[in-house]
Order: C-alpha cells, then structure tokens, then sequence
C-alpha cells in the first residue's frame, strides 16, 4: 500500500475537515493511516484502511518517531471514551476524549531523538467507538520503523471483568468523568499479556454472556452476545455500526474464555435451561478451536460469581468438547470494594499471579 504522508496544514470548516498545503509557520507532518509505519493492535476494523475504527478495549496504535511532540487526530462517538498513553515504556497517562472530530497530545517536550509511544483504548465497545484519521507530527518530524511485536499472542474472551471494568472505582464508586472507572490497560488480561511477553487481543463485552446478557437479552433481542460478538471487530448494538473480524488476520497461541455471570444475573428468578447453556457453551468453544487449531484454550467461570453450579455448567461445556487442549481453570472469588462487585484494580494483579503460572506450564513459556 503507498504510504501517504506530507506537510499540511488542517482546517476545521462548518464542521468538516479541509486538508490544505501548509504555511511555512504553521507546518507539520501528519501520517495517515495506511502508513506500514503505524502497527495497529488488537481485533479492529480496518475495512478502511485510512480510517480504522477501535471498538474493544486494548485495541490501539504502536510506532516509533523522531521528534519533540506528537498527536492523535481522531473522531469519537461519545463523550465516554478514554485513551491510555505509554510514552518511552514509562507510566501509563490517561487521555480523555470528547465527542466528535478531535486532535489530542500524546507526547510533548520530549528530546529531539527517537520515542517510541503506546496507544491503547481504555474504555468499552458500548462506551463508544473511536475512528483514527492521522498522526500528527512537528515538520521536521518522522515515522521510524516500528518496534516489533512479541512473538507470543493471549486472546480473552469475555464481560467487563475481561475488559478492565471497575479496575479505577473510587471508594463510593461515584461516576467521574476525569477518571473513568475503566481501564483496560491495568486489568488482569492485559497485565498478563505484559508479563508473558505476548500480543494481547481482548474480546469482550460488558454484561453479556453466551445465551444471554445481564437482562435475559439475547440474539432474539439483537443484542449479540459472545457467539455473535467473538467474530466482530466492532461489536455494536447498531447494527449498521458493526464490522465483521477476519480470523485469519492474527493466530493466539492460547485463549483465556471467562463468561457465565452475565448469563447468572437472573438465575434466582429465571433460571438457565442447563442443557441450552451447555450446549451453547460447548459450541463457542468449539469455533475458537475451528477458527485457531493450534491454540490452547482456558476456560474459567470468572472472578465475581461464586454459585458451584455456574462453575459445573462451565465444566461440562469443556467436557462436551471433547477436545484435550480445551481445559478448565479454577476461578477465586474477588470481591470487589464493597460498592461494586468488579475486582478493583489490586485484585486484578491477584488474578494475574492466580492465572500466570497456569498459562506458562500448560504453553511451556
């Protein structure tokens, strides 16, 4: 694909944007999207090439750049959504988005040598969806070849706990919209990514399940839960806003699956037909295996519900494969802070020393 980049100057018109050459005062290099230069991660839609859209959490940007600044030029759909940024391999920085056409600091006054800078979605699908339009660098500003990618790749499927929710609650668990109570980056399935060296690709959907979300909503409903949402890049509830994945992009060595709760939300007053959920279970397991042959697959009744009988159904599910390279992982119950039942950001680092040593032993790293 040819690589687009030049010196121009934006202009923002009634609402759109106006690419136009630039004053020699006001220059600056900016990168499209289609640069082989800018290495995109995670499960996203690039159906166009110039404007990827991020859905999921932990979907992102990877590059490496000579200059002293460096910015994001992107449109989001909601005033919900929220970047993390990694400078230099250093502390994680929160960046707020607003909704519509934005450009937004990643880096500044940095040295004039080569950086190299993290993009990651914080917050959720239904939170909104962001589309990258450009990299904005100084004029005398470039792209450098990216850092390679570690060789190794965890996929984690799953609800909220899978997407990082509740990792930044507050003690009263009190709604700020400076400091989201997401954050994807610190929780448990992209910690263990760090850890063991491993491209990470998080896919997952806060309160859905694999028959039903926390409200009895199924594919009935149009409401896809994980056998829809496991084969989309853009998991939205509207319909013209989603985009198919294609598998065959990017191969895991091993998937972690941790689904069931939102499935057990009604269980008191309408109960799971066990045979149904079994059976639904078994089949979503049995297409990550279609789709990644080679791959190991984990299966876990997740960290909130603590009812034996979600974790037996989660056993026969694995059972009903059949198949010895899916296996089942014993959960812990983490509580929470007392206010909200997603573990907070301590007890996600828990459940990485719980899971670590179990994902090195059975992929030998």
């Amino acid at each position: 694909m040819k690589i687009r980049t030049g010196v121009v100057l934006f202009a923002a018109l009634a609402g759109s944007a106006l690419w136009m050459p630039a004053q020699a005062t006001l220059s600056r290099t900016i990168v499209f999207l289609n640069n082989a230069q800018l290495e995109l991660v995670g499960q996203i839609d690039t159906g166009n090439p110039m404007r990827p859209r991020l859905g999921y959490p932990g979907t992102g940007l990877l590059l490496r750049f000579q200059g002293t600044s460096l910015s994001l030029h992107l449109i989001c759909d909601s005033e919900k959504s929220a970047l993390t940024v990694v400078v230099d391999h250093g502390a994680p920085a929160l960046v707020l988005l607003q909704k519509g056409e934005q450009t937004v600091a990643l880096a500044s006054g940095l040295d004039a040598g080569a950086h190299t800078i993290e993009v990651y979605k914080r917050t959720e699908t239904w939170q909104g969806i962001v589309t990258l339009l450009s990299v904005d660098l100084p004029a005398d500003g470039a792209l450098l070849t990216p850092p390679p990618l570690p060789a190794r790749g965890l996929m984690f499927v799953g609800d909220s706990v899978t997407c990082g929710a509740g990792v930044e609650n507050n003690a009263t668990c009190t709604p700020d919209p400076k400091h989201p109570a997401n954050d994807a980056y610190d929780g448990f399935a992209m910690e263990l990514g760090r850890r063991l060296d491993a491209q990470t690709h998080l896919v997952c959907y806060g309160g859905r399940g694999v028959t039903r979300d926390y409200r009895g909503l199924g594919i009935a409903d149009n409401v896809p839960n994980a056998p829809q949402f496991l084969d989309l890049a853009i998991a939205s509830d509207e319909t013209a806003s989603r985009a198919l994945w294609d598998y065959h992009k990017w191969t895991p060595d091993g998937i972690f699956v941790s689904l069931g709760t939102n499935d057990f939300n009604l269980q008191k007053t309408k109960p799971l037909n066990s045979d149904a959920f079994v059976a639904e279970y078994a089949r979503l397991l049995k297409t990550l295996r279609a789709h990644y042959p080679q791959a190991m697959i984990f299966v876990t009744e997740g960290a909130i519900v603590t009812d034996p009988l979600l974790r037996k159904y989660v056993q026969d599910a694995v059972a009903a494969t059949q198949d010895t390279r899916t296996v089942w992982v014993q959960a812990t119950h983490y509580p929470g802070n007392g206010c909200d039942g997603h573990p907070t950001k301590a007890q996600n680092q828990k459940m990485v020393d719980d899971i670590e040593s179990v994902l090195r032993k059975a992929l030998d790293w």
